[in-house]
């Protein structure tokens, strides 16, 4: 019985295994970033579009030195 219409074996398949299993670990670590931060679905198997979304969200000199640092009370400092 065949896997896929078409598909004999592992062997007849279009992209080996291991290029899925990667694939799909790309897909779940961009559930580990903020939702703001997360790249839009379309852009998911498009390697090149993905990394200038990211260069462009993850823009140090566009964040404000508030989200950079942490501020600290002097007065609850000894």
């Amino acid at each position: 019985m065949p896997i896929i219409e078409g598909i004999r074996s592992a062997d007849d398949m279009p992209y080996p295994v291991s290029f899925a299993i990667l694939y799909r670990t790309r897909i779940n670590s961009f559930s580990d970033l903020p939702k703001d931060k997360q790249p839009p679905r379309d852009l998911w198997g498009k390697a090149y579009k993905l990394e200038k979304f990211f260069d462009e969200v993850f823009d140090s000199k566009k964040e404000s030195d508030s989200q950079r640092f942490i501020e600290i009370n002097e007065e609850e400092v000894e």
